[in-house]
């Protein structure tokens, strides 16, 4: 289904890859080399940003809210042209495992999982955010760019799921992208390890575990209170999200080979 590379090696980074690839059902590919997610590129090193130049990203989408922005600002890097645009404007909404330590009151009745469930249906109401991501594409035909918050995985993760649903891949292939972010989460851990969230042993060790993985409820969330709202996903991108026609084509026409 996909003959890349899964994960790209970047220091000081992790969860890093590309969606190029990815078979469409009219049997086109995501154009190579031109659209990459990640986690957080806070703590990239010289040879990390060396590699992150040679990928030729002209555009980096910070999907992560203004404080995880302030503690954790993205390197500057010459001739890459920096956008914030913050998917959860939402304080009591748990989006990553540092948030964690602030939200114990909020861990007394909740069930594994049940926090990220709750994430990715609060995404969808977001349909400003999405609009100016793909905003970015449209105003940079054709160029490389990435898209990261701070594990890589349900922000990022619910962008990559509607930019790949436009492009038409297949849903099945789509919830496999999702999903590989369990191959890396000793990295992930690692990396939050690294910037100081570290969470106390109080906290249920199943919960930890249910807010690195990535799992299959958690993506099929999003797209069900996607389909609940608007019917299909289609629906989604032209009457929430507000992309035209010609847009859709354009951006089909920029990222499909």
């Amino acid at each position: 289904m996909k003959d890349i590379l899964q994960e790209i090696k970047v220091e000081g980074t992790f969860n890093f890859r590309e969606l190029g690839g990815y078979e469409t059902a009219s049997g086109c590919r995501v154009k190579k080399g031109t659209l990459f997610r990640s986690g957080n590129l806070s703590r990239l090193t010289e040879e990390g940003i060396e590699v992150f130049k040679g990928l030729g990203v002209k555009n980096i989408c910070d999907l992560r809210d203004l404080d995880e922005v302030t503690k954790h600002p993205d390197p500057e890097m010459e001739g890459v042209q920096w956008h914030h645009i913050s998917l959860i404007q939402d304080e009591e909404v748990v989006r990553q495992p540092g948030d964690l330590n602030h939200f114990e009151h909020k861990l007394l009745n909740s069930k594994p999982g049940e926090m990220l469930m709750s994430l990715n249906r609060k995404l969808v109401s977001n349909t400003k955010g999405f609009r100016k991501i793909f905003q970015v594409l449209l105003d940079s035909p054709g160029e490389p760019m990435l898209f990261h918050c701070m594990a890589g995985k349900d922000r990022t993760g619910s962008f990559a799921a509607l930019l790949l649903s436009l492009l038409e891949v297949p849903r099945e292939i789509i919830e496999e992208d999702y999903l590989m972010t369990n191959n890396v989460l000793d990295e992930i851990e690692a990396g939050f390890e690294a910037i100081g969230h570290t969470l106390p042993d109080v906290i249920d060790k199943e919960i930890v575990a249910a807010l690195y993985e990535a799992r299959i409820e958690y993506i099929r969330e999003l797209f069900n209170e996607i389909e609940y709202q608007y019917d299909t996903v289609d629906s989604y991108l032209r009457n929430g999200i507000g992309l035209t026609e010609k847009e859709i084509e354009l951006i089909k026409e920029y990222y499909l080979e």
